[in-house]
């Protein structure tokens, strides 16, 4: 950003303020990625307020030491002091540290490792099956309809079918990917992916490619879409803002879709990963089975298949969706330790 002065000003030449000047480093090392900067922003705001507490009210005062106090301000919180906490939000708040010193240093030499900071890791490993039953679904759809929420119930439509989240789903030009379809059988995730993955930016050139097989269930789910959209280029209804339209989405699909025994639209992903994983290794995955019942290297590879799926980088984050990559001891699957 050409209007800072210098790198040995206020915060590193971006600003006076300490919340301020993050901000304004997130979007000059992310240009485009403006849900990103965003959602940094509002957890370092938590930072420099705790900062700001002890007298802290430059990045250049912030060190390695500075963070692990914060670590352990945290820590307290997750064991009940103060306002409470989850693991998951302690762990966002460190990685949001390293990412704006990142981008406020222009290095890396102030980090911490959230999980060993904190002492804990977070368990996100599905244990509940998810409710695979279109007719569920399609109750919860027609209920949707009923009370004049077609766009709702068309992107409830394609999270089950492509395992899109709320956000892509409802950004998705459902127009140009039937013509997609049509020309390849896949279509390609673009538009609301996490961490600004889908498009190509000036930090970011060369993004990696999500495409996404299509189904004769997906496709019905595109073309029920199409229609919602008109002549628009995504789901968002004329003269609504995103945000506003996600925060509807929220509203009315949650009690709709608990009423037929789905229980929230994460739940509509979790199902379609478990078919993926039906279909990449011929059998069921491990949360609808109690185990796995592949060899690791096959277990392995389905993760990281759906996970390109899903739009996630690491396959360990599958386990959220179709459980857990262990095997079950009581199925004798996993070899005794040879005395």
């Amino acid at each position: 950003m050409s209007h800072f002065l210098s790198r040995n000003g206020h915060n590193f030449g971006f600003g006076r303020q300490l919340s301020y000047a993050g901000r304004n480093a997130l979007r000059a090392m992310m240009p485009g990625q403006f849900c990103t900067v965003s959602t940094h922003s509002e957890r370092w705001k938590q930072f420099c307020a705790w900062s700001q507490a002890r007298n802290i009210c430059e990045a250049h005062q912030v060190n390695n030491q500075t963070l692990k106090h914060y670590a352990v301000y945290l820590r307290a919180r997750l064991e009940g002091q103060g306002r409470p906490l989850s693991v998951a939000t302690a762990q966002n708040l460190l990685s949001t540290c390293n990412v704006v010193l990142k981008a406020l240093r222009g290095n890396e030499d102030i980090r911490i490792k959230p999980s060993e900071a904190l002492q804990v890791n977070r368990e996100k490993i599905r244990t509940e099956p998810p409710e695979l039953s279109r007719d569920k679904l399609a109750q919860a759809q027609a209920e949707l309809i009923l009370k004049g929420q077609e766009r709702i119930a068309a992107v409830l439509g394609l999270c089950r079918e492509l395992g899109l989240r709320s956000r892509e789903a409802v950004l998705l030009d459902c127009r140009r990917a039937l013509e997609q379809d049509k020309a390849c059988g896949k279509i390609d995730i673009e538009r609301g992916t996490k961490g600004g993955r889908g498009k190509s930016t000036s930090t970011s050139p060369s993004r990696v490619e999500r495409w996404v097989p299509v189904s004769g269930y997906a496709r019905m789910a595109l073309s029920q879409a199409v229609r919602m959209q008109g002549d628009n280029d995504c789901l968002i209804p004329i003269g609504k803002k995103l945000e506003d339209f996600l925060a509807l989405v929220r509203m009315h699909s949650g009690p709709v879709l608990k009423k037929y025994g789905l229980n929230n639209r994460h739940d509509l992903r979790a199902a379609y990963a478990c078919e993926q994983y039906q279909q990449n290794t011929g059998c069921s995955a491990p949360v609808l089975s109690s185990g796995i019942n592949i060899d690791k290297h096959g277990d392995l590879q389905a993760r990281k298949a759906i996970a390109d799926l899903l739009g996630h980088h690491r396959s360990s984050v599958v386990s959220a969706y179709i459980g857990s990559n262990q095997r079950d001891r009581s199925k004798g699957q996993l070899p005794k330790k040879r005395r």
